[in-house]
């Protein structure tokens, strides 16, 4: 029994260096990073990969500016929440938004290039937009608790650089996407415009303050 649960434990600490060596590569050489995650557990590494991005914030973020008694820089858009309890709210229903829109994009893509008569595999997709939205995460971060500490959430430059971040992460499930070299780069271009731009977006434009 002891044997057993110390290779069930060098497994997984393997298995955690294995992905983060995967998320640190993605932040220089992304072509590379997809090619080392591609025999990777599918759809599983996606879900940790969206968990990690959404859980991490919520925690940080979301829940300094709730300590810090911060209002959100938009009213709330949800009638049944008041926009002075909307970061503690947030802090409990924002990965379950991010596992959300984690689906509803990976099945978008899907059912378009099976739409265009293309091979399509839907656990790959979920696998590369978890990373291609966690990758970035590091330098988000680090924007985003400045701008808390500085008290400029939201507001002066902030939204310009998530606007640049956000052109990165679809650079990087574009990157992703065309690992399935089943179409032209410029259909992976728009499809990974689509999950950022007519997903993520305008669902955090509703939900995410």
């Amino acid at each position: 029994m002891t044997e057993s649960r110390s290779v069930l434990y060098w497994i997984s600490i393997r298995t955690m260096m294995s992905f983060l060596r995967i998320w640190i590569q993605g932040l220089y050489n992304p072509a590379r990073a997809f090619k080392r995650l591609q025999p990777k557990p599918a759809p599983y590494w996606g879900l940790w990969a969206i968990l990690l991005r959404f859980v991490i914030t919520a925690l940080t973020s979301i829940l300094a500016l709730r300590i810090l008694n911060r209002t959100p820089f938009y009213p709330s858009s949800l009638i049944f929440l008041a926009t002075d309890q909307y970061y503690t709210a947030e802090i409990f229903f924002l990965p379950l938004f991010g596992l959300a829109c984690w689906l509803l994009a990976g099945a978008l893509v899907h059912l378009i290039l099976r739409g265009m008569g293309k091979e399509s595999d839907f656990d790959w997709i979920l696998n590369v937009i978890g990373f291609g939205l966690l990758i970035p995460m590091p330098v988000t971060w680090l924007v985003d608790w400045v701008s808390i500490a500085l008290d400029i959430y939201g507001r002066g430059i902030t939204p310009l650089i998530h606007s640049l971040i956000s052109l990165w992460e679809i650079a990087l499930i574009t990157v992703g996407l065309a690992k399935m070299e089943e179409t032209k780069p410029w259909v992976y271009i728009l499809l990974a415009a689509l999950v950022k731009i007519g997903v993520y977006i305008p669902l955090a434009a509703i939900f995410i303050r």
